[in-house]
Formats: C-alpha cells, sequence, structure tokens
C-alpha cells in the first residue's frame, strides 16, 4: 500500500499544496482542519494550507510540479507525487516548504490516502446497495464504474481524487429494477442522489436510516443529478405504501435476499431495532425488508 504525504496541488497558486500532515485522524482529507490564522504551534510540524512544497527528500520540485527523472536523464520530468506514492504507509519523508515567506524543513510519517471514491476491490469498495422500490442506490466505487463496461469517459471521473470527510460516499442510483411500481423510471440510471424528502445522506448508512425512521409522509421522493448538469433534477416520487407492497414482489422476481447490504444498517439503528424486538429471531427476518424494519421502529414511537 502506497502512502499518501496529504497535500493537494492549488495551481492557481504557483503550485502550493492545500492539505495537512497525513497523520492527522480527525480530518480524512489529510488536513489539520484549520485555517492558517487559526493554526496552533502544535501544528508546527505538520503541514498547513498555503504551504509552498519546494522539495521532498531533499529532491527540488519544479514551479509545475515535476522532478528530474534521474541525474542520468536531465532533461526528462516527471509528476513529483512519484516520490509519494513509491513510499509504503508509514514511512517518514522530509519536506522542505516555504510557509509565510520562511524555508522550513518538516519530518511527516505518510498515512493511506482517503478517498471519495473508493478505489480498491475487496479493500475499501465493499459491495454495499440498497433497494427501493426497484431503485437500487450504491456508493460511488471505481469497480462499480468499471463493471458498467463503458466506452465513453466516465462523468464520474471530477469525484477521483477528492478526499473524503468522515464517512462521506457520492451515492448514486446504480439502476431501476423494472416494476409497476416505479412505472416511468425505468433505464434511468447513474444519477448522483441528492436529496431523500429532503433529507441529504452523507452515506449509505445515513439513507437506511432515513427510509427507516424518518419517512412519515405519504409519497417518498428521490431527488438526483446528472454529473454536470447541477442545474437540473431528475425527481423519482412514489407512493410509500406502494413501495412497502411491492418490497417482497420486486425482491422475489430478481431473486435478491435482503432489501440493503449488511454493512449498510449502522451499529446504531441495529441497536434501536434490538431494543424494541427482543426476539432474535423476528430481528433476524426483520433485516431483510425495510417494510418489517419500519414496522418494529414504529412500534416503538407508539409506546
Amino acid at each position: 500500500i502506497v502512502g499518501a504525504v496529504g497535500c493537494a496541488m492549488d495551481r492557481e497558486s504557483n503550485d502550493a499544496p492545500a492539505g495537512g500532515d497525513a497523520k492527522q485522524e480527525n480530518d480524512s482529507d489529510g488536513s489539520n482542519g484549520e485555517s492558517a490564522e487559526g493554526e496552533t504551534d502544535d501544528d508546527e510540524d505538520h503541514l498547513r494550507g498555503n504551504d509552498v512544497l519546494l522539495a521532498i527528500n531533499s529532491i527540488p520540485i519544479g514551479m509545475d510540479g515535476t522532478i528530474q527523472l534521474s541525474p542520468t536523464r536531465p532533461d526528462e520530468r516527471i509528476n513529483f507525487r512519484s516520490l509519494v506514492t513509491c513510499q509504503r504507509v508509514g514511512s517518514k519523508v522530509s519536506l522542505d516548504v516555504l510557509r509565510n515567506k520562511q524555508r522550513r524543513e518538516l519530518d511527516v510519517v505518510l498515512d493511506m490516502s482517503k478517498f471519495l471514491v473508493a478505489q480498491y476491490d475487496d479493500f475499501d469498495a465493499v459491495p454495499l446497495y440498497v433497494v427501493v422500490g426497484g431503485c437500487v442506490f450504491s456508493p460511488l466505487s471505481l469497480p462499480l464504474v468499471q463493471e458498467k463496461k463503458s466506452k465513453s469517459p466516465s462523468s464520474f471521473s471530477r469525484f477521483y481524487r477528492d478526499q473524503r470527510h468522515g464517512h462521506e460516499q457520492v451515492l448514486v442510483l446504480s439502476k431501476v429494477l423494472n416494476d409497476e411500481v416505479n412505472v416511468g423510471y425505468h433505464g434511468w440510471k447513474n444519477l448522483v442522489l441528492k436529496s431523500v424528502n429532503g433529507y441529504e445522506p452523507t452515506n449509505i448508512q445515513d439513507l437506511v436510516a432515513v427510509l427507516v425512521s424518518k419517512m412519515h409522509s405519504a409519497m417518498i421522493e428521490f431527488r438526483c443529478g446528472l454529473v454536470g448538469q447541477d442545474d437540473a433534477d431528475y425527481v423519482i416520487c412514489m407512493d410509500l405504501k406502494e413501495v412497502l407492497q411491492s418490497e417482497h414482489r420486486v425482491l422475489k422476481q430478481h431473486m435478491i435476499a435482503s432489501w440493503c447490504s449488511t454493512d449498510a444498517l449502522s451499529k446504531q439503528l441495529r441497536g434501536e431495532v434490538e431494543k424494541c424486538e427482543p426476539s432474535e429471531a423476528k430481528r433476524t427476518v426483520c433485516w431483510n425488508t425495510m417494510k418489517d424494519m419500519r414496522a418494529i421502529l414504529e412500534r416503538k414511537e407508539e409506546n
């Protein structure tokens, strides 16, 4: 596993990096989460926003973000990130930076990059899904995009290098499983989920929690968008009662065991269901459908 220094190039300001020490655990994008004005003495040995990266391990970096390939090939240059990606997680690197017009040397420990879009199958890209009214929602990941086998460049590429904050995920409508409950939306796919009845889920566990505990209206509305068309929304609107009634039919027709993957259920939601339903046998069955989970949690509200 290669390491990451936790900085991003800002090409509008002489390639100044915007980021921080990758060892910071509270901020998943590698930065310390503070502005230049609010930084403390504890950050002296960490990268800050607006630091100008001059050299890594005494190898100078050009204004265009490139380094010399080798002493024997001085006219060939490559991206400076190769100095970082050739290292392993936990390695120490020496950084020469310009901060507030003063040159400094920093020793930082490389940590793993935490990309907004999961990169590797069975490593950070775990198969996750939620099926609601035949609409299949999944976190965006490179394996998911590659499985589409599209010959045209993916519109999701704008998310590939973004660093995630906490447990943030990009949720996409992967496909719509044809059924009478979702007539009019057949063929819709590859849309980014923006909101569900006004709620904006940040990850798939948040989406499941919204669907089972916060949906009290008669209709369920998924508001989605197409990458590159921020001014246009694609709205899926279905009757919540019809969605719940069709759930068993949709899952059976498409041979799906459960309405959501096991890891899409948060520990908090599992704890609430366990408090409401003492029978382990009934809890085991309720995980398979949104309808049964909602019924158990509604009993809690009535009591």
